[in-house]
Order: C-alpha cells, then structure tokens, then sequence
C-alpha cells in the first residue's frame, strides 16, 4: 500500500490521498508533551482503554525488531538508540490507524530524550505552504486559516494533527518538505529550470540511484507504458525524484539551521525503504550525518511477523493492522483480512454536535454502494452511514458488484468474521467520527439481515439496536449456541436490542428464536412487514429511523417507480431512484411491476437517457476507458455524447467510447491495440438483464485475457 499510494502520486502528479469526509474530531487519546523551564515531559496514555472504541495501549499493539537481523527490541530501547541519530526517518503507510500512533510515540520519545530539542518534518506538507505552517505554530493564526492556505491530506485530523499539535505545544519547528504540487504540473510542462528560481524547490536535482529506479520500475511493471521515458534526464525532473531531492534537502537545510536538533522526517515507506530515495538524497547533502531509519509495517499479528530479506531500516515495527483512512473510495478496518466499509458523514456534523450511526449490510448479489447512496438519501442530513462491503466479494450473475456474507460449509467462521468487522467499524469511527456511541442502528437487509441479526446475538462490546429487514437464509443461525448470562461473570451484557421486520411466512421460525433470545437476555421483537408496498416501504424505512433515535417519517403522498425487469439489481436501482424521489419531494414512494391499475398513484421516471452525466468511469487506480453499449435507436445520441468527451475532460486517466453490441469486439480490439487494456463495459440504459449481460461478455472473450474487463449492467447505480 505504501509503494501504491505514493506511485499512484507520481502517475497522478499530485501527493497524499484524496478528500475525505469531513472527521471532526482527532484519531484517539494520544499523550501530551509540555514544555516549560528547558524541561520536556511526557504525559503517558492510560495503559488499558478508557472506553470501549479506544484503541490498545501501543505497546500492546507494535512487535519491533532490528532491521538487520530480525531480534526482538524493546520500544524504549529503540527509542533510546534513535535519540542519538541527526535524522530519524520513518516509513509509513499513509492511511493506517496504528502507523500514525507510532510515529507520534517516537515524536513523543524524541521529545523527551533530547530536551525538546526535536525538528519534525512532513512528507504531507509542500515546501509553498512553510509560511503557513509557521504562522500557525506560532501562535499568529488559528487552524481553519492553517489548513485552508495549507492543502492538508484528505486525513490530517486522524492521522497527522497529533503530530503538529504535539510539536505545536513542545514549541518544535516543523518543516514543510514536499516538492509543491502546483510545480510538479510546471515542472511537467516548462522543465526545471522554469520553476527552479522560485525558493521552493531544491537548489539541485541529484539522481537517485539505480537500485531504487529498479524498484519504481517493479512497482509499476504492468503500468510501465503510462509512466513516460525512462532515461536518465527524464527521470531526474520526474515527479518521484523531485519528491526525494525536495524532502531529502529539506531534511539537510534543518539539520544545519537547527544545530544539537534532531530531524524526525516521516514519509511514505518507500521514500526511506533500504536506506534509499529520500535519505539518499540525505545523505548525498549532509555525509557525516548519523541516520537512522524506521519502516512501519502494518500486519494482523504483530507478535509472529518477521523481518527476511534485505534490511528494509535500522528498526521494523510491525504495527497491528486495525483500521484505515480513506482508500479508493472506501474505509476499512481489519479482521482476518480487510474488509472495506463506505462512509458518509452529514456536514453538519461535529465533535459538539454528534449525529447517530447507521451501520448497514447489503443482501447479497447487490452492491454496497448502492445502499450508501439509497440510505444517505433517507437519513443523511440526520445521521451518519457506513455501508461494509461482503465479506466475499463477487461477481452478480449480471456480471455487476455483489457478494455474499457467507458460505455453508463456513457458516460459523464466518459469522465471527462479520461480527468482528462490525464491531472494529464501530470502534473506529467512535473514536474518530463525530457520531454519539448511545445512538446506533446495526442493520441489514435480507442475507444482511440475518447478519445483523447475528451481531445482536453474539455482541460483546458493540452497543446498539440492530433492525434485520426481511432475514433470508437463516436456517444455520439455529447452530451458533446461546451466549449464555451465567458465563459472563461480572461483566455486564452490552446494552443491544433486536428487532427482526419480516413477513409471514418468517413470523413462526422467528417467533422461536427471538423467544430463545429473550430468556438469555436479549431484547427482541418481531414485527410484520405487511403487503401494502407503501405501507411496507415506510415502516422499513422507520424501523431503522426509530433505532437511530431520529422521528418517524409520516404517510404522505403515495407513488411509485415501475420496474419491468424483476430482477434484484433493477429492484436494487429503482429503490434508489425512490429514496431520493423521497426526500426530495416528500411522501412515499413504492416499486412497482405494474402501474396501479386506480391511477392514485403517480409514477416517479427512471433516466437512462444518453447524458455525460450518466456515464461512469472506469474504476482502476491508472484509469480506464468506459465503453458504453448503445441500441440502434439510441447509437447517434450516445455518439454525440462521446463526440465531447466528458470522461476525458475531467480527467486525463480516463476516456469514453461507444459501440453496438454487434461492433463491441471490434471496438475493444481497438482499445486493445492502443494499449487501453483496463475497460468497464456498461449498456446505455436503466438497467440490463443477466442474459444480456453474458451475451455481451461472450462476444469479448477472443480478447478477455489480455484486457481487464469490468462490467455494469447499466446506469442505474450510483
């Protein structure tokens, strides 16, 4: 992940990670580090949580070991060690959770081995912004008047505020050391001499060497042919070697502007990995300069990781992978592996103003995203959504994003699986997100129901009330035994309610086991769905609204979104389409196989007219090309889209063409000779049948291997 975002970076000639939502509030409980009379001293954290979403004591969470020959060291040892260093660079992965309290416990330790006498410098600011950055540290300025002329990271307030607010109060300088995006792009057009004159780049550009090239090279190998020329020129003005000169004499100007400091530089992993990039350059300015490096290496289980191969730094600390930042869209937390989760947090939101929590699990066979943009619709200027991805992800039988939660032969396993990425995606966001812990809804529906119908049961430290909307596939829930109060001890039941919304033929088998859940403590009801689709639309809607503690949505106007093709995805996209008729107009609108037949109902129209607007693009993180499957009554307008190119005008990775399903082999072919081998395939209306869709994917299977084929049955996603 490291290598990625920072290659992703030079493709895309911009640093760090994009926006994310609006975080109103710091990642964690980190200790304080004060600075009075020429004495530093060091506020340690409480060594257990002081409440249920906090993460671990550090030390509980890292294993470090010496780079070089992989013997366990103590945290204090290596800090000991890196406290008698000039330079101390830290390899980092940018959007992980543990990687950050890492680097502020060295800070911290720095800190208070060296008297407070400490330069911290950051890969996430650019050498423009220096003025900025010292304006706020001095007190001149506040921090909305920072960030806004600073062009912070999508995740500063989680991941590097604790640093400058710790430096901050240490009176620590800190260094702004990134090349300037804005002279990256100059850079690109008009060559380094254009911009060289400026002060805010470095004096001279050194080569880096070849050894690191090769490892650029490896990086990327299947994208070598968007990276441009490789020969020496080229790449001494190319976007990752003005990174490591910029950085790298940074690095060495504080170093000699702040004699008896020491500089803490943290940067991507792969800027320092092996001693090379960035700490070249180092060393290239300043020779006799004692270094020591750092890499942080996320994993599942700290305690058994090793360290083989090439010393990657002087110290590796394995740091338990627990939960991440923004990425490609998506947030994560770890269990046995990663499990991505989609969050939207209402811009009104704040540390004084918390909203309530929707945690959701789409059925299967549909996409998650979907459910975001259907459930933000409904309660998003009210509450906050995170929407988790399957814990399988698949392709549907329409070729577009599905899933599934479980399999039958792993039922069990499974479940725990769930359960855990439900509960560390609470955790989470309780300590980062400014949502209240005493409002939240865990809910589902159908295969997702059964799910959260799961979480209810088996919770042991998540507090909420979970709604399961219309369960499907629940036979096995009947194995997982009881958890039963005796064997608790004296720890105290989470406070979790159930309510299980379903039809009739779901009443007695529910009835059964709900009445199992009451006698060992969980409250639990069920309650009848009804046939009414109106009817059954609110009360789904209000099932949910009731346990995030928000006011019941009243009857109103009744309508409806007809969907011919029956199938779920269609039903999936029409619901969307509903939700947001809903909470733009009011009343309540249902979705319908045919128009009733009293006409009391007025319909809500689907688009799937050829628009710019409509068309996706190609997910991948070097771009692709969408091409879109128009008919022979709708080929010229789909043309005259296409003719403007709006994927091209919004982005340089990414392009638009269209074709007719008899031409579609033919104009992939095409693509396929120019070198555009990562394409998504969607046909240009509402929503297309799974026959359709396989028709379609067999007529490019001459050419599928040699390309990555990405597939949605049409436009009707979000």
């Amino acid at each position: 992940m490291t290598c990625l975002v920072s290659l992703l970076a030079l493709v895309a000639a911009c640093a760090g990670p994009g926006p994310e939502e609006a975080l109103a509030v710091g990642a964690g409980r980190p200790s304080a580090v004060e600075r009075g009379s020429g004495v530093t001293s060091v506020r340690v954290a409480p060594s257990l949580p002081d409440a249920p979403w906090d993460a671990p004591a550090l030390r509980r969470a890292v294993a470090v070991q010496d780079g070089r020959t992989g013997e366990p060291v103590a945290w204090d040892a290596m800090l000991d060690d890196l406290a008698g260093a000039d330079v101390v660079f830290v390899g980092e992965t940018h959007d992980d959770e543990t990687t950050h309290r890492v680097e502020l416990g060295v800070l911290e330790g720095l800190l208070a081995r060296r008297d407070g006498r400490v330069v911290l410098a950051l890969e996430m600011f650019e050498r423009d912004v220096q003025p900025a950055l010292d304006a706020y540290l001095a007190g001149e300025t506040d921090e909305a008047t920072f960030l806004a002329a600073s062009r912070p990271w999508g995740n500063y307030r989680t991941a590097y505020r604790p640093l400058v607010e710790t430096a901050r109060r240490a009176g620590a300088p800190v260094v702004a050391s990134n090349f300037p995006r804005p002279l990256t792009r100059k850079v690109a057009t008009d060559g380094f001499d254009a911009v060289a004159a400026g002060g805010d780049t470095p004096v001279e550009l050194r080569p880096n060497t070849a050894a690191y090239w090769r490892r650029v090279d490896n990086a990327v190998r299947g994208h070598l042919m968007m990276m441009g020329p490789r020969d020496a020129a080229s790449r001494l003005t190319s976007t990752q070697s003005l990174w490591d000169n910029a950085m790298g004499e940074a690095c060495a100007d504080a170093l000699a502007a702040h004699p008896g400091s020491a500089v803490l530089h943290v940067n991507g992993g792969f800027h320092s990995a092996y001693r090379d990039g960035t700490v070249h350059q180092l060393r290239l300015r300043a020779p006799d300069a004692v270094v020591k490096t750092v890499d942080v290496v996320p994993t599942g289980n700290p305690a058994v990781a090793d360290v083989s191969g090439k010393p990657r730094a002087d110290y590796v600390v394995f740091a338990e992978a627990r939960a991440t930042d923004l990425r490609d869209g998506a947030y994560s937390v770890w269990v046995s592996r990663e499990l991505r989760y989609r969050l939207h947090v209402p811009d009104g939101a704040s540390g004084d103003a918390p909203v309530p929590l929707l945690v959701w699990l789409t059925d299967e066979g549909l996409d998650p995203a979907d459910d975001l943009a259907r459930w933000t619709a409904l309660v998003g200027d009210e509450a906050a959504v995170a929407v988790l991805d399957h814990a399988y992800p698949a392709e549907a039988a329409d070729l577009g994003p599905g899933g599934r939660w479980s399999w039958p032969e792993t039922f069990l396993e499974d479940l725990g699986v769930v359960r855990s990425a439900v509960e560390r995606t609470w955790a989470r966001l309780c300590r980062v997100a400014p949502v209240d812990p005493s409002r939240v809804c865990v809910a589902g529906e159908g295969t997702g129901a059964t799910q959260a119908a799961v979480v209810a049961l088996l919770a042991d430290r998540i507090e909420a009330d979970v709604v399961a909307l219309g369960p499907r596939r629940y036979a096995r829930v009947k194995d997982i035994p009881l958890p039963l109060p005796e064997l608790r001890g004296d720890e105290p039941a989470p406070k979790v309610t159930l309510t299980v919304l379903g039809g009739e033929a779901d009443r007695d088998w529910w009835a059964d086991e709900l009445e199992a859940y009451r006698e060992v403590g969980l409250g639990s009801a069920f309650a009848l769905a009804g046939d009414d689709p109106w009817d059954a639309a609110l009360a789904r809607e209000n099932a949910v609204r009731g346990a995030l503690g928000l006011d019941a949505r009243a009857d109103g106007e009744r309508r409806h979104v007809l969907v011919a093709d029956a199938s779920p995805r269609a039903r999936h996209w029409a619901r969307l389409v509903a939700a947001r008729a809903s909470a733009a107009d009011g009343g309540v609108v249902a979705v319908l196989e045919e128009a009733p037949a009293d006409g009391a109902s007025a319909e809500v129209a689907v688009a799937s007219a050829p628009s710019g607007d409509a068309v996706p693009r190609c997910p991948g993180p070097f771009g692709g090309t969408t091409v879109v499957v128009a008919t022979a009554d709708d080929l010229g307008a789909w043309q005259a889209v296409a003719a403007d190119d709006p994927l091209a005008a919004a982005s340089r990775f990414h392009r638009m063409r269209v074709a007719t399903a008899d031409t579609l082999l033919d104009v992939v072919t095409t693509l396929r000779d120019e070198g555009r081998t990562n394409l998504l395939v969607v046909p240009g209306r509402f929503c297309a049948d799974a026959a359709t869709m396989r028709d379609l994917a067999a007529r490019l299977e001459p050419v599928a291997d040699a390309l990555t084929l990405q597939w949605s049955p049409g436009l009707g996603a979000d």
